[in-house]
């Protein structure tokens, strides 16, 4: 089966489960250049967290948050990148070590400023531990793959809300978010905006 191939009558838990939650997806360890973290209305609840971990066990001395949409987040109605950069000063993290991407509003925006902002002010970076939600991990995966060609990319996913590796079959809203996820992939697939993959 590939990408192309997803639709809702195909969607079987398993498939979902092999689809979004793939094991390696998990921090594997491996240090980087930098920590490219992916922004949304709750990044700075669940991802900035996960990449603090990563930051203060040596993963990578330079923490990217990538996000310019105002959202109502925990932190109160701010731009992602702000709500990320005052979760991340607040577990400890040094503003030096900080760069913010501050105008993109979707993934591909994401991914795409943040290699324009790597490629003139950083060089010298050649690898990226990419940290989003683990449901999120795959899509945005296969796009830093076709967008941000010529760097290695690390995966970590981070567990947020409902839709996690371990509990997205526990509620109705787990399994909705899973199943959305799973038939955007297909779409995405389907318009060569990611690789067709064989699952």
């Amino acid at each position: 089966m590939r990408l192309t191939d997803i639709n809702e009558s195909l969607l079987t838990d398993e498939i979902i489960e092999r689809l979004l939650f793939d094991s390696a997806f998990r921090y594997s360890g491996e240090t980087a250049d930098i920590i490219l973290v992916l922004g949304s209305r709750k990044g700075c609840k669940h991802r900035v967290p996960a990449a603090a971990e990563i930051f203060f066990s040596g993963g990578a001395p330079l923490m990217l948050l990538s996000g310019g949409k105002v959202q109502d987040t925990p932190l109160g109605r701010m731009a992602e990148y702000l709500a990320m950069q005052k979760a991340a000063e607040a577990l400890g993290v040094p503003r030096e070590n900080i760069i913010t991407e501050q105008c993109s509003l979707t993934t591909e925006e994401n991914l795409f400023n943040s290699r324009e902002l790597l490629r003139e002010n950083y060089p010298d970076c050649k690898k990226i531990i990419l940290v989003t939600a683990d449901h999120h991990m795959r899509r945005a995966l296969l796009m830093a793959q076709r967008i941000m060609d010529g760097y290695i990319i690390i995966p970590a996913a981070a567990a947020s809300g409902s839709c996690t590796a371990a509990g997205w079959k526990l509620t109705e809203k787990g399994r909705t978010t899973a199943r959305e996820e799973a038939l955007k992939i297909g779409w995405y697939a389907r318009r060569g905006r990611i690789e067709n993959i064989l699952l």
